[in-house]
């Protein structure tokens, strides 16, 4: 069961309370463990290595920004380091931006994925209650961080770019709003291992995921190099970057992710 609260401001960027006691009402992309529940499960288990998918970054005392932030492990584990967050997500009608193969069932799906992201948020609500947090929600599109949402910190973008047709325009929403350090953290597939060799001179790649003959991938859109993502960065003032390698666990395997922790050494841009 879920109530609202109709008492939130038009203009407050935020998503009103509510109240999730169910528990088969939610989905959780990450596993957490909730005081009074246990261990809830997610795909991924970031537990062991949340310090090298954060990048070693200190967010005490610091404003964060959990951007895509699903079922909130990420927010709410910067929350418990000292942290005041920020999630936001997809929320209303905004969805992953499916690709447009010429036979794909939009109106099918559509509302699949939009009850899936909905699980999501049913999922942060829940542990929000569990685990007595402070933290706040803002939703819509992925594109639009409201500039009400005010300055952060620290802006963590965690596996939150694949599902973006314009991955560049998402950061540099987010990066407008981030005052000192931006943490990206996305998975390398198997066939791409050999990009954390290759060096910025040699180029800056962008992997398209769909295939025109393997069209069950509808909601994932590239892989980013590293040095890509490090130059996308500096492009938009966060000059001064570097990068790690790590494994995460998704679904029980081992999977090699990176991160870029990259500081501003430029001011945003008031004019874009």
């Amino acid at each position: 069961m879920t109530t609202a609260d109709p008492s939130t401001p038009p203009d407050d960027p935020y998503l009103a309370p509510r109240a999730v006691d169910d528990l088969s009402t939610c989905a959780f992309n990450h596993t957490i463990d909730l005081p009074g529940h246990g261990t809830v499960e997610g795909a991924w288990d970031l537990r062991a290595g949340l310090d090298a998918y954060l990048g070693g970054v200190a967010v005490a005392g610091k404003r964060v920004l959990d951007f895509g932030a699903t079922s909130g492990f990420l927010g709410f584990a910067m929350e418990a380091r000292g942290a005041e967050v920020v999630a936001y997500d997809f929320a209303g009608e905004a969805v992953w931006e499916m690709v447009p193969y010429p036979d794909f069932e939009r109106a099918v799906i559509a509302p699949e994925i939009r009850n899936h992201l909905h699980r999501f948020e049913n999922a942060w609500w829940y542990a929000h209650a569990a685990l007595d947090s402070r933290a706040r929600r803002a939703g819509g599109s992925l594109y639009g961080v409201p500039e009400a949402v005010g300055p952060v910190d620290v802006a963590v973008l965690g596996n939150a770019l694949t599902r973006l047709r314009d991955p560049f325009r998402a950061l540099h929403g987010v990066l407008r709003l981030t005052r000192e350090t931006v943490v990206v953290t996305e998975m390398l597939p198997k066939s791409l291992h050999l990009l954390r060799f290759l060096p910025r001179s040699l180029g800056l790649p962008v992997f398209l995921l769909p295939r025109s003959n393997q069209r069950i991938r509808f909601d994932a859109w590239w892989t980013i190099a590293p040095t890509t993502m490090q130059e996308l960065l500096a492009i938009l003032g966060f000059g001064e970057s570097a990068v790690t390698y790590h494994r995460q666990t998704l679904l029980g395997q081992k999977r090699l992710c990176y991160t870029v922790v990259a500081r501003r050494t430029e001011p945003t841009n008031p004019e874009l």
